[in-house]
């Protein structure tokens, strides 16, 4: 049983680390974007604020995919905590983050129709 413990421990701890990764890929990609919407701006191709929708839409995407992995690292931490206040901590944050998650993906599906 402990070594069942230690292994749910290593999987929650992988999968926090891959919502990190994403977040951050997401992150490296709208700011690429962004940087290439803003020097649009100078040779004229400037998409308005519609360029930076876009950066929005693509970085919020990521967040909120990146948020889902760590719920579930959440979720996974619930299963192998002992203590009320290890419990307490962990439904907290899942709390917090299902709520982020909510909203921002209601943001997202508002941009998604304003894209199109």
């Amino acid at each position: 049983m402990h070594q069942l413990m230690e292994w749910l421990e290593y999987a929650a701890t992988i999968v926090d680390i891959v919502g990190i990764v994403i977040v951050l890929y997401g992150f490296i990609l709208s700011f690429i974007r962004l940087i290439g919407t803003e020097l649009g701006r100078f040779s004229g191709q400037f998409e308005g604020a519609m360029g930076c929708e876009k950066v929005r839409l693509q970085l919020g995407t990521y967040i909120l995919l990146g948020i889902e992995f760590m719920i579930a690292s959440d979720i996974i931490n619930t299963v192998i905590s002992r203590t009320v206040e290890s419990l307490i901590f962990v439904a907290s944050l899942v709390v917090i983050r299902t709520a982020i998650s909510f909203f921002l993906g209601r943001e997202l599906q508002e941009l998604s129709k304003k894209e199109e």
